[in-house]
């Protein structure tokens, strides 16, 4: 009995890693009302490369660029976001990813098979 509990705790302590990835850096977004830009980094905490895909709660008012990409391992790639003049408003990016092998070109590929591994949230303000 004793070692299931141990082994639930790895699998538990592996889950926690395993969400942890991908992060995006800063953490949050603030934006006037009016509009404006930001810059932020898709950063891997992970040996293996990474397909990403980027969702925003309100296509309305925002614009991201790359909305999918790659990530190698250990490294980071710029994230770009424009939000449009509109009321104020909370949102949030939802940050996609799934470990792909070095030969992968299309990153769209590993979702559209459904292979997604985990995801981050960015939290977007507009005052």
């Amino acid at each position: 009995m004793k070692q299931k509990i141990l082994s639930l705790r790895d699998l538990s302590a592996a889950v926690q890693l395993f969400r942890m990835s991908l992060n995006i850096d800063p953490p949050s977004a603030s934006f006037p009302a009016t509009g404006g830009n930001a810059s932020h980094n898709i950063v891997s905490l992970s040996d293996a490369r990474l397909a990403f895909k980027v969702k925003s709660s309100n296509n309305d008012h925002y614009r991201v660029r790359p909305v999918y990409g790659f990530v190698e391992g250990k490294q980071s790639t710029k994230l770009e976001i424009v939000r449009l003049e509109g009321p104020p408003k909370e949102d949030k990016l939802v940050v996609q990813w799934a470990e792909v092998p070095p030969e992968e070109t299309d990153a769209t590929a590993p979702f559209k098979a459904g292979a997604q591994a985990g995801e981050v949230i960015l939290v977007m303000k507009a005052a």
